[in-house]
């Protein structure tokens, strides 16, 4: 092998290498979609409009009402917004022309949408920074409202979010209208953790069922975990599941039982 060829083989492996750094390098910063793939995307809308009304609720306005009808109009628009970062359409029109007046009649209406991040916390809280965001979500004359989240892993921000509020014209309910709530599951007591206001077998399975779970797949929201902790020293284990026994079995112990 003569010194050119020599030279020539070096140049390209270092330039194989050069260009596999470059791809890795690009890959990295531009994720796949595999990051959304877990994501329920129906459930983060509605976490945003629960995070809307727990934040009326703390400046004592009343809460707005998701709506089926103004989600699927969110949906078009959060994907419209992928295409077009704007608050009109990709057609020059106004974003509220996406309502239709004869299903959901309207004085008012706004509209807020957000990019890049990708949990509803940490967009509401970007919402929650911008006066004129925060004018929308604190009007106290909205009464109605949708919600949605995209992601596009080849786009410009590739998470996406809108929120639609309205001021219904007549007053009236719009039809599937609902107020969202956190916790579907509510105890009513230390050791009711289906929420069934009573502390029996049911809640001891589904206990143990959480503690013996390797894999996470048994779900406790904060409540059902608050109810969990029968000894309320801020953990959940076999000794919380001994104790729960005992009180179903014997009644002989009330809960909770605290150590210290």
């Amino acid at each position: 092998m003569n010194e050119q060829e020599s030279g020539f083989r070096k140049f390209t492996a270092v330039l194989s290498v050069l260009i596999m750094f470059v791809l890795g390098a690009n890959l990295s910063f531009k994720p796949m979609d595999s990051d959304a793939a877990d994501v329920d995307f129906n459930e983060y809308a509605e976490k945003i409009i629960i995070l809307v009304n727990e934040a009326r609720a703390e400046e004592g306005l009343k809460p707005v009402y998701a709506v089926p009808y103004l989600n699927d109009l969110s949906n078009i628009r959060v994907r419209e917004l992928v295409e077009y970062w704007n608050h009109k359409r990709p057609d020059g029109s106004k974003f509220s022309s996406v309502i239709d007046q004869s299903i959901a009649p309207f004085w008012y209406a706004a509209e807020n949408i957000a990019a890049g991040l990708s949990t509803p916390e940490e967009t509401f809280e970007q919402w929650k920074n911008s006066p004129k965001h925060w004018e929308a979500i604190m009007n106290p004359d909205v009464t109605h409202m949708g919600a949605a989240v995209t992601y596009e892993g080849n786009s410009t921000y590739r998470w996406y979010w809108q929120q639609l509020f309205i001021q219904s014209a007549k007053g009236e309910p719009l039809e599937g209208q609902y107020i969202p709530e956190r916790y579907k599951i509510v105890p009513k007591c230390c050791g009711d953790l289906n929420g069934d206001d009573a502390v029996d077998m049911f809640d001891y399975i589904l206990l143990m069922q959480y503690i013996t779970d390797e894999n996470d797949d048994v779900y406790l929201n904060d409540l059902q975990i608050e109810s969990a902790d029968c000894l309320k020293d801020g953990s959940i284990t076999l000794a919380d599941a001994v104790i729960l026994q005992k009180y179903i079995l014997k009644s002989s112990v009330e809960l909770p039982i605290k150590l210290f």
